[in-house]
């Protein structure tokens, strides 16, 4: 199995350039999205942890996360985000983990995570690829996605700068014109990944 970190700070085309790589037939790992099917599901085992640190107001009638409750305290305080990871991750990493192992031995697994050096998840892959975007294009894109200014510029400062992330990765992808560009970059990169 290859493995290969995906990262790139909010709004600069990280998930775009998976979306691409499943589509020259890589197998694609989202810690993303595994992190929402964890707070989706009322059986996880994450919420009586987070109710423990931050009370059932965390918790949904349903059983599931308050994402916005959550939302509000963790993206206000990076000691509460820090709590927030603390909790998550070890479930994160068994879950991620059985992905890897339902891809098979042979397959090509592009592993997509924001926090992929923050967190060492750059560890076990083999390579690693940053996508960047101009800050004025990447805010553009973050208010596109009707965040507020404030939480856009707190997502974007919890993690290292798009430039480090860019800096420490082997590959780098910029994403600065059009989706075609960004494609025909990819298609250079998976024949690179793959020779």
């Amino acid at each position: 199995m290859k493995v290969i970190g995906l990262t790139g700070a909010p709004g600069c085309g990280k998930s775009t350039v998976l979306k691409i790589f499943v589509e020259l037939g890589w197998k694609a790992v989202d810690a993303d999205a595994v992190c929402a099917e964890l707070h989706a599901d009322p059986h996880s085992g994450i919420h009586r942890k987070l109710a423990a640190i931050w009370g059932n107001e965390v918790i949904a009638s349903d059983g599931t996360t308050n994402k916005k409750v959550l939302a509000d305290i963790v993206f206000s305080r990076e000691t509460e985000r820090r709590h927030l990871e603390a909790v998550l991750h070890p479930f994160i990493d068994r879950r991620i983990q059985e992905l890897f192992r339902a891809c098979g031995e042979e397959a090509n697994v592009m592993f997509d995570v924001p926090l992929l050096f923050e967190c060492s998840w750059n560890t076990r892959t083999e390579k690693t690829v940053a996508v960047w975007a101009p800050p004025d294009l990447q805010m553009e894109r973050l208010l596109a996605r009707s965040w507020s200014r404030e939480h856009a510029l707190f997502r974007i400062q919890s993690q290292i700068p798009a430039e480090k992330k860019l800096e420490l990765a082997d590959y780098g992808l910029i994403n600065n014109s059009s989706i075609d560009r960004l494609k025909q970059q990819c298609i250079r990169l998976n024949r690179c990944l793959n020779s």
